[in-house]
Order: structure tokens, then sequence, then C-alpha cells
């Protein structure tokens, strides 16, 4: 019995002595500089709710490359674009782990066996065949192109159809922008709507879910503090089962609706039927189309900035609305993207948009995959490493006049979010660099170019649009503005459909 005793008290102490030798190895290592706990227990207050300027802050102190300790995790901040060229494209394979938060490993262990490119923890055999699943969707959508666009008119025009029956009215455009967004992707991957305007039921049910998926994996667990933890933390077990519930339920009737038609939609060729194809679970397939459903809400933030500053600048929305109206000469078809694709203003303005407001301030948290020596510093396997973009292009030393909002500056220049220029990373770059950044870019632009072009709008109460509030607040992992935009349009063109 006392043998027992000790060797059970033996399992217990396993995992401390683990950490122990962990914090051992740290200790001897040449780590980054940084601050202490102490120092961090006066920044307390801003590193929970500005962590972005808390991090930019002590840049300031300790350099470019610094790292920190939170509860037993090690945590690496980079905030100049010399140090994430070296973690994204020097250093790129070491670093392409990616930080999952607790919820991840919630999730039924039926689920956590399908690795989509998004959650993949390491760039493996697994991330690579879902790579080749998401080429053989696009080169899918490039065969049926006629019928994808004529899915994104259909929204559209669902979108100002909405606004045309609000004229004169109040209009939460946080709603319109979630949900055409939502709208598209669906109609991309699904070839159906999902969201509606103003909704309540079963719409609020998707719109609810994409933002407490969001929080869920944007807000640290004790757990993402202590992972020793991970295998007794029954309440987070406990919200995977709960969010595996609700995902089921959003999509189970497409799947059913699908399998019924036996095969594609009406509409032709969709994501949804790739998956199908590669003879996936349903569970797999409900979370990877809630997986893109996110990734096309991720654009709300950039077209919450962009009709935010189009509104605060009067002279740049004019000259975007004659650019627009140029391109469309006498067209009467619904704007669309070969028609922008000629308004190289309009698309500088966007850029100046992803640069003044990064949508993630620090892109997607990388895990070192092994011990790394970077800058003459050793960062340890399993280290934590962020890339606070938003200090990057915010910073006066890689942007003339950083603060102000100037869509000139990238007229003419050679300046792209393609992941080769540092000092301009709103979609990061190397091996996690968002795939679909080029579909958000275009229908960012696609949304608020048809409601600039075809309405006038105005603040409620008469307020002056240059006296827009533009407070941030960083919400479910985006810096996002803190106050809605309620707008109040006006009819300025007829469009023929």
């Amino acid at each position: 019995m006392i043998q027992l005793a000790g060797l059970f008290s033996l399992l217990l102490l396993l995992p401390l002595l683990f950490f122990l030798k962990h914090l051992m190895f740290e200790a001897s290592a040449k780590l980054p500089p940084g601050p202490n706990a102490w120092q961090l227990l006066w920044s307390i207050s801003q590193l929970k709710n500005k962590p972005h300027v808390a991090f930019h802050n002590l840049a300031k102190i300790y350099g470019p490359l610094f790292s920190m300790r939170l509860g037993g995790r090690l945590l690496v901040v980079a905030s100049s674009p010399a140090t994430a060229k070296a973690i994204l494209k020097t250093h790129d394979r070491v670093f392409s782990g990616r930080f999952l938060p607790s919820i991840c490993y919630a999730i039924p262990s039926t689920l956590q066996s399908y690795k989509m490119r998004s959650t993949s923890k390491e760039c493996n055999g697994i991330f690579e065949y879902v790579n080749c699943i998401v080429a053989d969707l696009f080169s899918t959508l490039r065969e049926v192109e006629s019928k994808g666009e004529a899915r994104k008119e259909k929204v559209l025009m669902e979108m100002v159809d909405y606004v045309v029956e609000k004229e004169g009215e109040v209009v939460d455009l946080d709603d319109v922008f979630k949900t055409t967004l939502c709208n598209i992707f669906a109609n991309v991957v699904a070839s159906r709507n999902l969201l509606r305007y103003g909704s309540c039921g079963n719409g609020d049910m998707a719109k609810d879910l994409v933002t407490e998926i969001g929080k869920m994996m944007a807000t640290p667990g004790l757990v993402d503090l202590f992972p020793v933890l991970r295998r007794v933390d029954f309440w987070r077990k406990r919200e995977g089962k709960i969010l595996q519930r609700k995902v089921m339920c959003l999509w189970e009737g497409i799947l059913k609706e699908r399998r019924s038609r036996n095969g594609s939609s009406d509409n032709g060729r969709d994501f949804l039927d790739v998956l199908l194809e590669h003879a996936f679970p349903d569970d797999h397939i409900c979370f990877a189309l809630m997986g893109l459903l996110i990734a096309g809400d991720s654009g709300l933030v950039t077209t919450r900035w962009l009709m935010a500053e189009l509104m605060r600048n009067q002279d740049t929305l004019s000259r975007v609305r004659q650019e627009i109206a140029e391109a469309m000469g006498t067209k009467t078809t619904m704007i669309n993207d070969s028609i922008l694709s000629t308004c190289k203003y309009f698309q500088a303005c966007v850029k100046e948009t992803l640069r003044l407001h990064v949508p993630g301030p620090f892109l997607v948290p990388h895990l070192a995959l092994e011990n790394c020596v970077l800058n003459d510093y050793i960062i340890p396997k399993d280290t934590i490493v962020v890339v606070n973009a938003w200090a990057i292009q915010l910073d006066p030393e890689n942007w003339k006049d950083a603060t102000s909002f100037k869509p000139d500056r990238f007229l003419g220049s050679n300046i792209d979010f393609r992941g080769n220029h540092f000092e301009f990373i709103p979609f990061s770059s190397g091996r996690r660099m968002c795939s679909g950044y080029q579909i958000g870019f275009r229908n960012v632009q696609l949304v608020v170019a048809c409601l600039i072009h075809y309405f006038d709008w105005s603040l409620p109460d008469g307020e002056n649009p240059e006296n827009l509030d533009m407070a941030e607040v960083l919400h479910a992992g985006g810096l996002t503005r803190e106050k809605p935009l309620f707008m109040i349009p006006k009819l300025r063109e007829k469009y023929v459909v």
C-alpha cells in the first residue's frame, strides 16, 4: 500500500518536474530581454484591454524582439519589419506551428483528427492534404466563374434592395456588412444564404455562433496559460461539447438537403460538393464550413473601418465615387470585380484602411516547433510567437504621417499585402499567410462600392461625418470600431437588374 501511494505521488509530481526542467532550460538560455512579473503588474490593465498598445510600449523599452512569461507560457513579440521577416520568412518552417487555444482541445476527439489549414498545429501531411482540397475548390470556382459571380451578384442585389427599403431610416450598417459578407461566403461554399437582414430566429443563430466562436478562440483561459491543467479542464470540455452541438445543428439540415438532391446545388458545384466527394464525416464537414464562414466574417472589421474613413474624408469619398462611375460607364449591371479591378484609387483606400486599422493586430499566433536561434537569442520549443502588425504598420519609421488616412501613399507604389513587404502585412506572410486574402479584399471592395455608389449617407441627428467617433476596441481577436455604425441612406442612382 505504501509503495502504491509513493508511486501515485510520483505520478502527480511528474508534470511539475517536466515544467521545472523546462524553466531551468529557459533560465540557462539567452532569451530576448523583457519585463519581469512585477513590471508586468504595472501594465496589467493595458495588457487586458489594449495588449497591442502595451506590447508596443514594451518594445520601446526592450527592443523590437522581447519576451515575457504569461503563467507557464513563454511569449516572444516581434515589433519591427526585420524581426517579422525573420519569423515569417527566414525561419518560416520553425515558426509554422499554430498556437491552439484550449477550446480546440476541448472539442471531441473525432473533430481533432481533422486539421483544417486554419487550425492545424503543424504544417504536416494533413495540412498539405487539406491545401489540395482548397486548391480543388478554387479550381472548381474558376471552372464555373460565371455562376460564382451570379451568386455574388444576387447577394449584392439583396443588400441594395434591403437598403432601398430603409431609405430615410437609420440603418445598422454593422448588420448589413455582417449579413452580406457571410452570405457571399455561404453562397460560395454552399450555394445558399445563411443570414437575413435584421433577422430573428434561425438567422440570429448563425450570427451569434460566429461571434461566440471568435470570442472563445481569442479569449485565453487558465489552461492556455498553464497547459499542464488541460487534462482536468472540465469546463472547457463542457463548452466544447455545447459548441459542437450548435455547429452541427446549424449545418446538418444543409447537408441533408444536398444529399437528398444527389449531388451539386442548382447553381453548380461548390465547396460543399468538394467535401462530400472526399467522403469526410459530417462533423468534419460542419466544422470546415463553419471555419470558412468565420473567415468570411473577418472582412467585417475592414468593411466597418473603410466605410467610416470614407465618411470622415468627404473629398476622398467624392474621388472614389467618380472613379467608380467612370469605370461603370454606361453599364447597367451590378458593380462587380471586373469593374472594380480598374479602380486603382479605391484599391489604395482599402489598402490604407488595412494599414491604419489592421484587422488582427497580432495576426495568427505562431508556435516554435523546435529550439531556434533568432537575432542571437534562443527561442525554446513551444514558445508562443506573435508579430505586432499594429505597431509595425503605425510606426513613423516605416510610414510617413503614419496615423493619418492617406490612400495616395499606395498610388505608384509596389508595396502590397502579399507578404513580401514586411512593413505592411495585414494578412501575414509565409506558410501561415491567410489563403483567402484576395477573396476577402475583393468582397470588402464590392460591399462598400455598392453602398457608396448607389446611396448618399448621413449620420443621425445631422452629425458632421468628419466628427465620427473612431475609437477602437479589441473584440474577438479583431481590432474593430468601439461603437456601431448607424447611418441614413438616400438613393443616388437607379440600377437595372
